[in-house]
């Protein structure tokens, strides 16, 4: 019962208030990518889902994304992503605190096992791409469906890049604490969720729509690339944000009552 109060005290609803706002907004600003296929963009919608959960709590986090990003599909043409982004988004700000809080624990353990994990699995994906792009361009045609998998050269980038990131953050991993780990981990952990929602939802949706079952996941797994841009740009930021930005909350001792 203490928790839940405070997790929806006055000071928790300033807070949700404020990043529902910082995330409606954000969607209107997208950054363009220099590509030679397709209209890559940026946003900072799922950036702000994750500092609110790295710097207050997972509930905070995820009911911002949720009012923020959820109101933007509402009054902007996609209602019927609604209820699509409202999950997805709280489960994005619920799986970075649930796991960013783990490094608050005075016997917490060093999680870098996971982040080698996941440093390893998206190098492989960034070379794998490449290597298909090399092969056989940057729009594959697949068997089943009729739209092409683009495969953005940014995306293999993007991909390589956190990868070898995380990889550096493990080599280095003595000289940074246990609770700044836990919330790399974390972030990397809540765009993993989107990812494999996005997917999910994708699948559902053209099932339903009356697709058979493999050109449904073919065609829901071409969508992911632009997914798995702004997932990485967004770890990158949040973290990048939330090292300096931590130190001045705990300085300020911002209290949720």
């Amino acid at each position: 019962m203490t928790t839940r109060k405070k997790e929806f005290s006055t000071g928790s609803m300033v807070l949700i208030g404020l990043f529902a706002a910082l995330c409606y907004v954000a969607l209107f600003f997208k950054i363009p990518i220099p590509s030679p296929v397709g209209k890559p963009f940026l946003h900072m919608g799922n950036m702000f889902v994750i500092l609110a959960a790295l710097l207050f709590s997972g509930t905070i986090g995820g009911v911002s994304g949720s009012i923020g990003m959820g109101l933007f599909d509402l009054m902007n043409g996609y209602a019927s992503s609604v209820p699509k982004t409202v999950l997805l988004k709280f489960g994005i700000g619920v799986i970075v605190g649930g796991v960013s809080s783990k490094g608050n624990k005075d016997d917490a353990k060093s999680p870098i096992k996971w982040i080698a994990i996941a440093s390893s699995l998206l190098i492989v994906i960034g070379i794998a791409l490449f290597a298909v792009s090399a092969t056989f361009g940057n729009e594959v045609a697949v068997s089943g469906i009729e739209k092409k998998l683009v495969i953005n050269p940014v995306l293999y980038i993007f991909s390589l890049i956190l990868g070898v990131a995380l990889g550096a953050i493990c080599i280095v991993s003595k000289n940074l604490s246990v609770k700044l780990q836990y919330a790399i981990l974390g972030a990397v952990a809540g765009i993993a969720f989107n990812l494999i929602g996005e997917f999910l939802f994708g699948v559902v949706t053209l099932l339903l729509a009356g697709s058979s079952f493999i050109p449904a996941v073919l065609s829901s797994a071409v969508s992911l690339p632009a997914t798995l841009i702004n997932g990485s740009f967004s770890i990158f930021v949040a973290v990048a944000l939330y090292i300096p930005l931590s130190k001045s909350v705990l300085k300020s001792k911002f209290n949720l009552s």
